[in-house]
């Protein structure tokens, strides 16, 4: 008797077709499970506060560059700085070697700002005038700069010791406490970023006075009050400077 084409498994056509109907249900099924376990394991992003915005607008404003600067210059010095490598800020071990290369990038930098400024004034108190100008403003972007860090910091802390009191409790937490680990790391190198820029500006500000000061015939210019004054701002911003470098360290440890 002739064969109909029939087997026990349906008519081969239709059956290569649920065939490979199946494996496309198969592969549909396992994507969307997929997805849905992904769902449950990721938390939707943290949106900033008030406070990481600030940060980011203060770090922007700190590292506006005051002269031009070639990107070899801006990234070595920034970066050298950035490391805590800076008139008695930092307390890296290799501070006394490193001090070459700094004070080459800082005074190259620190010679156009003065020839810039002696363009634009005449008298030498003038120049001191307007160089103490610039540092008075890093000095109030650094204020912002180090109000919003302490307020970050204070954010991460509570956050952190909420989070980890639950997980004490034996509260599932453990992928809100890695989004909230990543995001202080995250804040962490802004932080580092603007400090580095701050002293990439205190150097410039340390190189500029030497130079407005051996430039100068007369020697009476150190005991002009605006000398005093550019020294007053040069130090208040290297105690901020110390502030930033400490909160660093506050955020580093309790993240």
């Amino acid at each position: 008797m002739k064969s109909n084409g029939l087997t026990k498994f349906g008519d081969p056509e239709t059956g290569r077709d649920r065939g490979a109907f199946r494996c496309r249900v198969i592969v549909c099924l396992s994507a969307a499970a997929m997805l849905v376990l992904g769902a449950c394991a990721s938390l939707p992003p943290l949106p900033p506060s008030k406070a990481q915005l600030s940060m980011e607008t203060s770090g922007e404003e700190l590292g506006q560059p005051l002269v031009s600067e070639t990107e070899e210059e801006g990234t070595l010095l920034g970066g050298l700085l950035g490391g805590g490598i800076s008139f008695g800020v930092g307390k890296r071990s290799d501070d006394v070697q490193m001090a070459l290369p700094v004070g080459m990038f800082a005074g190259s930098i620190a010679g156009r700002y003065v020839a810039a400024k002696q363009a634009e004034f005449s008298k030498e108190a003038e120049v001191a005038e307007a160089i103490t100008r610039d540092i008075r403003t890093k000095n109030a972007q650094a204020g912002r700069m180090i109000a919003a860090m302490e307020t970050v910091v204070a954010e991460h802390r509570t956050r952190l010791s909420e989070i980890r009191a639950a997980q004490a409790k034996g509260r599932d937490s453990e992928a809100l406490l890695e989004q909230r680990v990543e995001v202080a790391a995250l804040d962490l190198e802004t932080m580092k970023e603007s400090v580095g820029k701050a002293e990439g500006h205190l150097a410039l500000f340390n190189e500029a006075r030497g130079i407005v000061l051996e430039e100068n015939e007369s020697k009476d210019l150190a005991q002009e009050p605006v000398m005093k004054s550019m020294t007053v701002e040069i130090l208040t911003l290297r105690n901020r400077i110390k502030s930033m470098h400490k909160l660093i360290g506050d955020l580093s440890s309790v993240s």
